[in-house]
């Protein structure tokens, strides 16, 4: 749960800076309460990643691991399928009407790239440090 919350805080500067972008561009943002979203956005992380813990909680305290391991390969399948399915709408920055007129800028000439390599270095090392965290109290705990 926290780093779905660390998830969601990183990409706050999306969603008022870009927020078309942030929506894929399946609807204009301007016609969505954004603050509203960027909440709802955070119940749904927060909620899937309750989820996916309590499954895989009771998948291993019932002796399968090969349980544990299916929920933790669905989520990264479902994870990868959605930015497979929405790949070429984050290479694109722009606006609602400048994507669906084939005017945006690609990601990587806009002015949002050095913002995507910070963010994702936030996120890599939250992850890291999180799962170093989790590595090391397995240990402690195994050790007493």
């Amino acid at each position: 749960m926290t780093y779905a919350l660390i998830f969601w805080a990183s990409v706050t500067w999306f969603v008022w800076n870009e927020p078309d972008w942030m929506l894929s561009y399946f609807v204009p943002a301007d016609t969505l309460p954004m603050g509203a979203v960027h909440a709802l956005f955070a119940l749904c992380l927060v909620m899937a990643a309750l989820a996916g813990h309590t499954l895989t909680a009771v998948l291993l305290q019932r002796g399968s691991t090969v349980g544990g391991v299916a929920v933790l390969a669905s989520g990264a399948l479902i994870l990868g399928g959605l930015w497979i399915l929405s790949l070429d709408r984050y290479m694109a920055v722009g606006s609602f009407v400048e994507f669906m007129n084939g005017q945006t800028a690609p990601l990587h000439q806009s002015d949002m790239a050095g913002v995507m390599n910070i963010v994702g270095a936030i996120q890599g090392l939250a992850a890291a440090i999180l799962l170093a965290g989790i590595y090391t109290g397995g240990k402690r705990l195994r050790a007493r």
